[in-house]
């Protein structure tokens, strides 16, 4: 559930909603760089790690810039950092970004139109980290991090990144693919719409195993 405030150690921040159902654009260049180099230097002071993920990082890493077709900036926090992000909040609408959505799996902030989102990655069974069903990865690719320079500065990238980025996005990741969503080569994501379409007989059962194991982690 989408929330309309966040409580932080530096008093409570609202949320300004915005309508995310519409197509969406693609990046301004300029503006996006400039708003994650002044998003880093305050999380930097304030000691808050996080790292590329998704286009942004194939973007960086396959092309040392942002994806032409890209429609946000897309970062991760693992879960027990989250507070210590949201804590920044007060610090970054004062350089002028809104946060427009936060449901305690995804953050959204923008300034002059440009989305930077924040998945936040909790611990979960088997050595994975989950942010949800298509949104999750191996443990080690998360936190085992190095120094990568992007736009003249150092990001967090996993250690193993081409094997996170196959992990990604399949053996085709050094090929520049419009909209191939991360979610599209999802080991469970493939699995449910191979379940859905060819063996539909059994995807109450696949269902009724997914709602057994999030009630085991949910009482984690």
């Amino acid at each position: 559930m989408t929330l309309d405030k966040i409580e932080t150690i530096n008093g409570t921040v609202e949320i300004k909603a915005k309508d995310f159902s519409g197509p969406p654009k693609y990046l301004d260049l300029d503006v996006a760089k400039k708003n994650l180099l002044d998003l880093k230097e305050v999380m930097d002071e304030s000691g808050v790690k996080f790292g590329l993920i998704y286009g942004t990082l194939l973007g960086a890493y396959r092309e040392n810039n942002f994806i032409k077709h890209d429609h946000d900036t897309d970062l991760y926090v693992l879960e027990e950092v989250k507070q210590d992000l949201l804590n920044t909040l007060p610090k970054l609408l004062n350089i002028g970004f809104e946060v427009c959505r936060y449901d305690g799996l995804l953050l959204s902030i923008s300034r002059n139109e440009e989305y930077i989102d924040f998945y936040f990655f909790k611990k979960a069974l088997f050595f994975y980290r989950k942010n949800s069903p298509g949104l999750s990865a191996k443990s080690k690719y998360l936190e085992n991090t190095i120094d990568y320079t992007f736009l003249g500065v150092p990001f967090q990238i996993p250690n193993n990144v081409e094997s996170f980025l196959i992990s990604l996005y399949g053996n085709s990741w050094k090929t520049p693919i419009e909209n191939d969503l991360s979610m599209n080569h999802h080991w469970y994501i493939k699995t449910r719409e191979f379940v859905r379409n060819k063996v539909s007989f059994l995807f109450p059962l696949l269902s009724y195993l997914k709602g057994l194991f999030n009630k085991h982690l949910n009482k984690k």
